[in-house]
């Protein structure tokens, strides 16, 4: 019986070491074991997680853009503020499709990517179809032009007759033609006058940038591997390395400012963290720009996201953004930085008037919608703005174990530069000024279809192997403590059972006798 017990007890330590052994490995190994699983699930490789996602998003996306109704053109006298009148949203659902996707054996992807957007009626303050007052995007285009100091004077009264006697400084028309594009008068003329010039008449404040955005090809790391220096590719997943078959930009003035950074602000790499910031490419406004952490939230499907945000230095005027600022000649023939307010940057590098085999740079100016941040010169010119934080700032919140963006919007605003010009007298007594014209508010989120998949391939696994972990110690331990007992249990038996006395040897009950 005691020997049943021995071997009992013999098998449970046995049994309970194994079960502690497992339970320090995954206690110990666990999370690399987990950081390692979700790597290989983060890599941008068919059969992927993230491949999947970022191919066929599941997630809906919607773009809301706000338009700013001119409630008043006596501005144009001099003598008051504009006042502008926030209407929208008009709410559409983007669809966006890879297309073109290859693969190259230096573990990158190339790929372009087309827009489609359809009016949402219900999620849209009004229809498509009210009428807006705003700026002449192709008189002010014009009227900018003629500031530029290589203009012939002789041009400049020709081009000002002409927009005195065809065009007005400001137009009307409804949202739908004003985003998606309309015929302007003066184009139209141009074009049946020199159609070799002018091939188009169509001008819109959205819809181009939309057109363009399909003919970009971007070449992006795969996060396969090691790179050259034996560090993780997976640190730069999503990242790109080529836009439009180049590394830097041509816009801007110096280096730093034409740096393609970042990823296209969809996806980021595994293990984020609070101290890093997140770089982003946004080809729309042809510059880079970065969020800093700012929150640590739960969402309403109970996944814990670190929240990002568009710091209000971005577009500061400072010195690490001198390169932002426009190189510009003044009288003397030499060159000097033309630099904007803090809160604007120019896009008239980068943008131009379609149509038209002349470069006609568009005096667009972007910014945080209703001037966030910007400076206090700026906001006073325009009556009408209420910048908010929580409304107009940019921001992402990413889960951070793998790095998948759970929420996010992307928010500027577009405004036209208005300039003064005494040989024009419909804009000569103007004050010069930035006009907002409209801003777009680019948003997705998480759905629950998504939340349940995210839970599935990434939150369970990880809730079992914690379960488990503690589960295997405990057990060992149970194990180890009841054949500890059992021991002790056989030792009380076998003394329980002893004789009192000790049995007498009969040769020393002989020897007694003598």
């Amino acid at each position: 019986m005691y020997k049943r017990f021995r071997c009992a007890s013999i098998v449970l330590i046995i049994l309970g070491i194994g079960f502690i052994v497992g339970g320090t490995l995954l206690l110990v190994l666990g999370s690399s074991t987990i950081k390692n699983s979700v790597k290989k699930q983060c890599q941008l490789k068919p059969g992927t997680f993230l491949y999947d996602t970022w191919r066929d998003s599941p997630v809906p996306t919607y773009t809301s853009i706000y338009v700013f109704d001119l409630n008043d053109t006596e501005f144009l006298n001099g003598t008051s503020k504009p006042f502008l009148r926030q209407r929208g949203p008009f709410v559409y659902k983007e669809e966006r499709k890879k297309m073109n996707i290859k693969t190259y054996e230096n573990q990158t992807i190339s790929y372009q990517e087309s827009r489609v957007y359809t009016f949402d009626r219900e999620r849209s303050a009004e229809l498509e179809s009210v009428n807006i007052t705003t700026m002449n995007i192709v008189y002010m285009t014009l009227v900018n032009y003629l500031q530029l100091e290589h203009i012939p004077s002789i041009f400049r009264r020709m081009v000002g007759e002409l927009l005195d006697a065809q065009e007005k400084p400001f137009m009307q028309h409804t949202v739908k033609d004003f985003l998606w594009g309309y015929q302007d008068p003066l184009l139209h003329i141009l074009k049946k006058e020199f159609p070799d010039i002018v091939t188009s008449d169509q001008v819109s404040a959205f819809y181009a940038s939309v057109s363009q955005a399909g003919s970009n090809t971007f070449l992006i790391n795969n996060g396969i591997g090691l790179d050259s220096n034996r560090n993780e590719r997976i640190n730069n997943v999503g990242k790109i390395e080529r836009f439009n078959f180049r590394t830097d930009l041509p816009y801007w003035s110096n280096e730093y400012a034409n740096m393609i950074n970042g990823t296209d602000s969809t996806i980021w790499h595994p293990d984020a963290r609070q101290d890093e910031r997140i770089y982003a490419y946004i080809p729309d406004i042809c510059r880079s720009v970065y969020l800093a952490y700012n929150e640590t939230n739960s969402n309403e499907f109970d996944i814990e996201t670190y929240r990002y945000t568009l710091p209000h230095n971005v577009f500061s005027n400072a010195t690490e953004n001198e390169g932002f600022c426009l190189n510009s000649s003044v009288t003397n023939k030499t060159h000097v930085l033309d630099c904007l307010p803090s809160g604007l940057f120019s896009l008239r590098t980068c943008i131009h008037l379609s149509g038209s085999s002349l470069t006609l740079p568009l005096p667009i100016i972007a910014s945080s919608p209703h001037f966030l941040e910007a400076d206090s010169t700026v906001q006073k010119a325009i009556d009408g703005l209420s910048p908010d934080g929580s409304k107009h700032r940019s921001f992402v919140d990413i889960e951070p174990l793998t790095g998948i963006v759970m929420n996010g919007s992307r928010r500027l605003q577009i405004n036209i530069n208005v300039v003064n010009d005494s040989t024009i007298s419909a804009v000569s007594r103007v004050k010069p000024l930035v006009f907002p014209m409209l801003w777009v508010d680019e948003h997705a989120e998480i759905d629950q279809p998504s939340a349940d998949k995210f839970h599935q391939k990434v939150t369970t696994p990880i809730m079992l192997v914690n379960v488990i972990k503690y589960v295997l110690l405990g057990v060992g331990i149970a194990l180890v403590i009841g054949a500890i007992a059992l021991l002790a249990y056989e030792r009380h038996k076998k003394n329980m059972s002893g004789d009192a006395f000790p049995p007498v040897d009969d040769t020393e009950r002989l020897s007694s006798h003598f």
